[in-house]
């Protein structure tokens, strides 16, 4: 990650928490016992850092298999340029994963209207250069793990923040997340 990202990242983390006071006084009469809010459904949309480009993500989370865990699953693609004093040419780089998280709000008696989880994934992650070169296009299966949250600023609509590794094609995403 590079230094350009950390002060924006600080900057939204700062934030965040300086407005989890004025909405825990607006939640006070809300359940902590249950992130869902009674959705079974999240989207997940956003981009990713990255150090050469913006990357996007698109993903879907099923909330029914328990009341602290969720499965789900993203698709991201990475389109960039590569440039050099002789040549340049164009990379494309995308996931599909599945993931699991646990989500620690009941156990941390946290409101509903914030969704702090942490998880594993796995997945496909491919790479190809546009110019079609063999060693460089590739493919794997990966393994990772990502930390996360999102703040709910309605009952449907929230922002999300997550950071991780593995089969993504970034450091960390941000976005939105809309409850079906």
């Amino acid at each position: 990650m590079t230094k350009r990202f950390i002060l924006p990242i600080v900057l939204l983390i700062t934030v965040l928490f300086s407005l989890e006071s004025t909405a825990q006084n607006s939640t006070k009469k809300r359940s902590s016992s249950n992130y869902s809010n009674g959705s079974n459904f999240y989207i997940n949309t956003g981009v990713g850092v990255n150090t050469r480009g913006v990357p996007f993500y698109l993903g879907l989370d099923y909330n029914g298999v328990h009341p602290d865990i969720s499965i789900g699953g993203s698709f991201g693609i990475h389109n960039y340029k590569h440039y050099h004093k002789n040549y340049h040419h164009g990379y494309r780089a995308w996931n599909l994963s599945f993931n699991g998280n646990y989500h620690f709000n009941r156990i941390l008696n946290i409101p509903n209207n914030f969704d702090f989880y942490a998880g594993l994934n796995v997945g496909l992650y491919c790479y190809n250069d546009r110019r079609n070169h063999p060693i460089d296009n590739w493919s794997y299966f990966r393994i990772g793990a990502q930390i996360g949250g999102r703040w709910f600023i309605t009952e449907k609509f929230g922002l999300n923040l997550q950071f991780g590794g593995g089969t993504q094609y970034s450091g960390g995403n941000f976005g939105v997340t809309f409850r079906l």
